[in-house]
């Protein structure tokens, strides 16, 4: 027990220290530095929370010939997996980037379903200590396998092609030029150590039969540098569409450290509309429509001076009476955008992943105003999110699948 505690105490000091990190990271304002420190947070943080998961799943199957070695081997890749993230960037992912996150997932679902057998094991004690015996030898053997089914089948549903969704947003005072405007919402493609050139090729290639009149990308494009990933997202300058292809930064392009190469990349290059606290007018006749794209709120967390959500500034200059559809990667700055406007039609969002598996559900529908779906905020305001077409570390889906959506806005007269 001693012993226990003193593991638990070092670990929660690793944690506090993780802590300080971020402190330092958004007092510094050199970029390099704040990189540097940010990524030794994460990692910190990160490597902390699943020591704890693999001290307690070490213990508990140490006593298990049958699966102690693969217990080890788990653990092992799982530490191993979040370096990976730094170290192997190419244009596609590689076995050396997939399987330790595989095992990160796999670690995940067995810590999960090792504490839920302790808790039933604990209400078994009090009646015979015979059946919790039995339950013990039983859990042994059960969680790790359904662990392993568990994670498989999550990874299958992200090799699957992502659902298509289809909504249909009522807009007050769209012209009726622009009725049944056909938009196509992406968001969370996190191209990086998991996600690459082939499936940036397919989803071009799949956006592109649908025939859209715009297309918008609500963040969290890619986890690592232009240098790294340019070839992988090159295709994007492909996507067709009437309008253009309106593009946001999220949380994870300030992680790359490298957000401005990335806009002017993606600009220049590739040929997107960026939108930087901006916004571009489209015209059908003499009917409009105004897209507006706010920075995401990691900015301003990081201490980018030239970066936050300012939904005013991109806003202003639309012309008065236009319908403005908003892009804004986080459910939270839908929020402040809805709050610091007279008028924003329709939020665009993502960020969530849906929760991306089971049980992180919970903790990231009570962290966000608005989790998945269409919400309407009032008469005249809808929010949308996404829940992404990837996901973020474990190459898992599980009771949240990925998607991307048409949106059509459809004319409503006030």
């Amino acid at each position: 027990m001693a012993g226990t505690f003193r593991t638990a105490l070092k670990l929660t000091g690793l944690a506090i220290l993780a802590i300080v990190c971020i402190q330092l990271h958004i007092s510094i304002n050199k970029p390099w530095y704040r990189y540097k420190l940010m990524r030794l947070q994460i990692l910190t943080f990160l490597q902390t929370i699943m020591s704890y998961g693999s001290y307690y799943l070490y213990r508990t199957y140490k006593i298990s010939s049958l699966w102690k070695k693969f217990v080890v081997i788990t653990i092992v890749l799982t530490h191993v997996s979040f370096f990976a993230q730094y170290m192997f960037i190419s244009d596609n992912p590689s076995f050396i980037t997939i399987v330790p996150f595989l095992a990160f997932g796999c670690h995940v679902f067995m810590c999960l379903g090792t504490l839920c057998a302790d808790i039933g094991t604990f209400l078994f004690i009090p009646f015979t200590m015979k059946i919790s015996v039995a339950y013990q030898k039983f859990k042994l053997n059960f969680v790790p396998v359904c662990a392993i089914i568990l994670t498989l089948w999550s990874y299958i549903n992200t090799v699957l092609p992502p659902q298509h969704s289809t909504v249909h947003v009522p807009i007050n005072g769209l012209d009726p030029k622009l009725n049944n405007l056909h938009i196509i919402h992406l968001s969370d493609i996190h191209v990086g150590p998991t996600t690459g050139k082939v499936f940036v090729d397919w989803l071009v290639n799949e956006v592109n039969t649908y025939n859209p009149d715009a297309v918008v990308i609500t963040g969290d494009l890619v986890d690592s540098s232009v240098k790294n990933l340019r070839n992988a997202v090159w295709n994007l300058k492909n996507l067709k569409s009437k309008y253009g292809t309106f593009y946001v930064t999220g949380n994870h392009e300030y992680y790359t450290n490298d957000v401005d190469n990335w806009l002017n990349y993606l600009r220049d290059q590739l040929g997107l509309i960026t939108l930087h606290n901006q916004h571009h007018v489209i015209n059908e006749g003499n009917a409009s429509l105004c897209f507006a794209g706010i920075d995401d709120i990691q900015a301003e967390k990081m201490s980018y001076t030239d970066h936050s959500p300012d939904p005013i500034a991109a806003t202003e200059g639309c012309p008065d009476e236009t319908p403005i559809i908003m892009l804004a990667h986080q459910p939270k700055v839908a929020k402040l955008t809805i709050k610091s406007l007279p008028r924003v039609d329709l939020v665009l969002s993502g960020h969530t992943h849906g929760g991306q598996f089971f049980p992180v559900h919970i903790p990231v529908y009570l962290a966000n105003p608005y989790f998945a779906g269409l919400y309407k905020v009032s008469p005249d305001t809808h929010v949308y999110v996404s829940r992404g077409l990837r996901f973020y570390g474990a190459p898992t889906r599980f009771l949240s699948y990925p998607e991307f959506t048409s949106v059509y806005l459809v004319s409503s007269q006030p």
